[in-house]
């Protein structure tokens, strides 16, 4: 840290010679938030020190720069700091290490049914420490890997932290669950690092973290080639339509239409079917079991069934002559 205020008697102001040199991004990475240390940078037991060597090779290359400190009068202090293309070249390594740790969780991941689902890994990271780590399903049932990580943490580990996650986080979740994205934006994170991006339509995760002010970074190019093999399968069975045939089951909901000035015979009648198997689709159907819709669960299904009512009694200018239902997600208003 950059020092503001004269040390008490006694103290010894902070030494180039701490700085970490297991490796040169390390050593840069302590001049990050900026750093004040001695200027008795020539001093022959500084200059023969590996500390030094690494200081004039990142100055000369412009990972750091140093300036003189200012606020403290009377002592020769130097104040060094982390510039852009240094941020960048620790940053890069960074990505690198902890978005492979999300991709070796994302292995661990567990489906919650028979469906195809992502292996998804998380990881939330602050000040270059790992903080928490999570995979789907790791604390329960359709648990995402972000909500596993993050819920580990307290609300101010998590601000101003990154997170590295396989998957592009999600927009919205059926209740009581949260979307990712909520968990992030009301966590505070300062950035979000994802390995690839969510094919379904309705995932727009992306957009809201930068609508948020959040950073978005993403993972090194091999890595995300890496995922995309991990995933293939789920992510080959999204925007595919499939072939859905009737259902032949019992409706649970019903209504028939006419059209002014017509005969009754000319009713349109339109069936919601529920799937005669587990991890069947719901159908919307008409008199001749033409499927005009259809969806995993009840409440996609619900939502296909209004927009089809609302086109044909709005944009068709059809009257709703009967309905029958036995579900209230298919009640008309």
């Amino acid at each position: 840290m950059i020092l503001k205020e004269k040390l008490p008697p006694g103290h010894i102001y902070p030494q180039l010679t701490q700085a970490p040199i297991r490796t040169y991004n390390e050593f840069l990475n302590c001049f990050r938030d900026g750093l004040t240390v001695d200027d008795n940078l020539t001093a022959r037991v500084i200059r023969d020190t590996v500390q030094h060597a690494m200081l004039t090779t990142a100055l000369t290359s412009e990972h750091l720069k140093r300036t003189n400190n200012t606020f403290i009068r009377d002592e020769s202090l130097v104040d060094i700091h982390l510039t852009k293309s240094g941020l960048k070249l620790v940053q890069d390594e960074l990505d690198r290490i902890f978005s492979k740790e999300a991709v070796t969780l994302a292995r661990k991941s567990v489906a919650e049914d028979n469906r195809l689902h992502p292996k998804v890994g998380a990881v939330v990271v602050k000040d270059g420490n790992t903080l928490a780590m999570g995979y789907r399903c790791e604390s329960g049932k359709g648990d995402h890997a972000e909500f596993c990580a993050l819920k580990k943490l307290t609300a101010a580990e998590i601000e101003g932290a990154t997170v590295y996650t396989t998957l592009e986080p999600c927009s919205k979740r059926k209740h009581p669950k949260q979307a990712c994205t909520k968990h992030l934006i009301d966590g505070k994170v300062a950035r979000v690092v994802f390995g690839m991006p969510d094919k379904d339509e309705s995932v727009y995760g992306h957009h809201t973290l930068i609508e948020a002010g959040i950073e978005i970074g993403v993972f090194p190019h091999d890595l995300m080639q890496e995922l995309l093999d991990l995933n293939k399968d789920w992510t080959d069975s999204l925007r595919v339509t499939p072939i859905v045939p009737p259902n032949n089951m019992p409706p649970l909901a019903n209504v028939s239409y006419y059209k002014l000035g017509t005969s009754m015979a000319d009713n349109i009648s339109m069936f919601v079917r529920p799937p005669k198997d587990a991890g069947g689709f719901y159908t919307v159907e008409d008199a001749a079991k033409n499927v005009l819709a259809h969806g995993r669960t009840p409440e996609e299904i619900a939502i296909e069934w209004h927009r089809i009512d609302k086109r044909r009694v709005i944009v068709e200018k059809l009257v709703r002559q009967t309905y029958g239902s036995n579900n209230q997600l298919f009640s008309f208003t």
